[in-house]
């Protein structure tokens, strides 16, 4: 039996739909892009979510491939569309690529110190420099409530270099001295935790400085239980005479304030030793000195420095180079070498630890500062 011709014409049509419809399919080489607060190991979204706060630390871009190719690259570039700040307006705010040769790949932003400003944000995605795809987020609300702390801050003039710990707690500083410190302890404080420190001049001697900041550096928690900051004068310049004040923050939040005073030497009360250290010497000439408390065994000499102001005539001062305790827990508290004089005045304080042949045990050691026989500090070192 014979088909009618119009119905060979519309299956003929239908025949030729289905042939071409693979042609009209998606060849996009990204099949699915999500922003994310979290990833999985394998790159998957774990998180969704396109609207983070200002203080967000990491904001993902899981992005699922069509197919994959090491020699191909995907690339993603953060704009920040619209603010309340037109000058940022559509500014690119950070841009990484990553080989496309695995199912998920994962582009992330990373704020740094300061906050996000508040607003409509995009990632821009390029497949072998080719714009694929835009996805759009926002940054709104409040800055999340740190979970960190700050407790036992001080003003010192000299560490613990090996814990950031201080070895003394002074509020009152000669102007001539080399460096201030600010020693703080972070309570449950994360890797990203940021702290930062506002130096500021409160009044004084410059009443141009009175109430300015001369100051403002940040760092991360980064694991360790105390940070520290400083602040410090070329050779030959002093610090201004006056009062100070320090305003601690964690993720953009005021917590604590430590206030201090430089006032002239002459003015400073005995016993006032200051500045203790130990130091590597980083030239031949020996007049680049380098504070460290970590040393190779294979160093020949470990340096102490520290600085005495009005020390009255004949006053006894006693350096004492101890091996706390060897690596192997066999040395415990031993002696090697005792350093005594007499000084007057303001006056600097050297001493050294030498090794002629036999290297330095590994192990924790101290350098012990008596005044008239009373032990002033305790300085830690390691040999390792």
């Amino acid at each position: 039996m014979k088909m009618p011709l119009f119905i060979v014409y519309i299956l003929a049509a239908i025949s030729a739909l289905f042939i071409m419809t693979p042609g009209c399919a998606n060849t996009s080489p990204i099949e699915q892009a999500v922003i994310c607060s979290k990833v999985s190991t394998t790159g998957e979204p774990a998180t969704v979510s396109n609207t983070f706060t200002p203080d967000v630390s990491n904001i993902y871009c899981s992005v699922k491939l069509t197919s994959t190719s090491a020699k191909s690259k995907v690339k993603a570039e953060w704009y920040l569309v619209n603010s309340d700040n037109a000058s940022l307006n559509n500014s690119l705010i950070g841009e990484g690529s990553i080989a496309a040769e695995t199912p998920y790949v994962v582009l992330a932003f990373t704020r740094a110190d300061k906050l996000l400003p508040k607003g409509d944000y995009e990632v821009k995605l390029y497949f072998d420099n080719t714009l694929v795809q835009s996805v759009p987020f926002k940054v709104q609300g409040d800055v999340t409530p740190s979970a960190a702390t700050l407790s036992d801050a001080t003003m010192c003039t000299s560490l613990n270099l090996l814990t950031n710990e201080p070895l003394d707690k002074i509020d009152i500083f000669p102007n001539d001295i080399s460096k201030i410190f600010c020693s703080v302890k972070v309570n449950k404080g994360d890797f990203n935790t940021v702290i930062k420190a506002r130096w500021t001049y409160v009044s004084g001697e410059l009443e141009n400085m009175k109430g300015k900041i001369i100051y403002e550096p940040t760092t991360k928690a980064e694991g360790r239980e105390y940070i520290s900051f400083s602040i410090g004068m070329k050779p030959g310049k002093q610090l201004p005479i006056g009062q100070y004040n320090i305003t601690l923050f964690v993720d953009g939040q005021e917590q604590v304030n430590v206030p201090f005073t430089v006032v002239d030497p002459a003015s400073i009360k005995w016993p006032y030793v200051s500045e203790m250290s130990t130091f590597s010497y980083t030239d031949q000439d020996q007049k680049t000195a380098n504070l460290t408390a970590q040393f190779t065994s294979d160093v020949k000499q470990v340096n102490f420095r520290a600085r005495a102001y009005s020390a009255p005539a004949d006053t006894e001062l006693n350096i004492q180079w101890i091996l706390d305790r060897s690596a192997d827990g066999i040395i415990q508290t031993k002696l090697l070498k005792e350093d005594k004089s007499k000084i007057e005045g303001t006056v600097e304080i050297r001493a050294s630890l030498v090794t002629k042949s036999d290297p330095f045990v590994k192990g924790d050691y101290l350098v012990k500062l008596l005044i008239n026989g009373q032990e002033m500090a305790s300085v830690p070192f390691k040999v390792q």
